[in-house]
């Protein structure tokens, strides 16, 4: 029998993984589970979208559909993994296919990080943004085309050229 991997993560760290393995193991099914809509897709490029350096957001996917069918790789979008059992070896996944469980002989765990947003008040109020998907950086494109002004909290690359985007849009930051 084939040996069972999944990796639950979808971006850089997950598809390298995928692609090790399937480099050593030609035969194995590896299962990629990611709640993003699409696959893997330069991150550090969204602020270059937002501030029209690159035409779309579609142009920061750095795999097309069919890598992944080349690769024989099973790529579930908008899905989640809910709980791990790593007695059983199974992972329960919840996504637009619905709830199942997935079998594994080798589980990775390639989440990679997440936005951090200060616990600071207001910050769930509407006209505030963190960038962390495409799906973000749509929202604050839209929120561009009313926006006179703009305060960008964060001093890593992304932050830092997100807030160069937006003065080269024209928006005081």
């Amino acid at each position: 029998m084939p040996r069972k991997i999944v990796i639950i993560g979808a971006n850089a760290a997950g598809v390298d993984a995928a692609s090790a393995a399937r480099k050593t193991d030609r035969k194995a099914e590896i299962t990629l589970i990611t709640r993003e809509k699409l696959g893997v897709y330069s991150r550090c490029g969204l602020p270059f979208v937002i501030g029209g350096h690159i035409p779309s957001f579609e142009d920061l996917i750095v795999y097309p559909p069919s890598y992944y069918r080349m690769m024989k790789l099973n790529l579930k979008l908008e899905t989640e993994a809910k709980e791990i059992d790593t007695t059983k070896r199974v992972v329960e996944v919840e996504g637009k296919e619905g709830t199942e469980s997935i079998e594994f002989d080798t589980l990775i765990l390639a989440t990679g990080a997440r936005a951090f947003v200060p616990p600071i008040k207001g910050v769930d109020k509407e006209g505030v943004f963190s960038l962390r998907t495409i799906d973000d950086g749509k929202a604050i494109v839209k929120a561009m085309e009313k926006a006179k002004s703009a305060v960008v909290i964060g001093a890593g690359f992304i932050g830092l050229e997100t807030a160069v985007a937006l003065v080269e849009r024209g928006i005081k930051t």
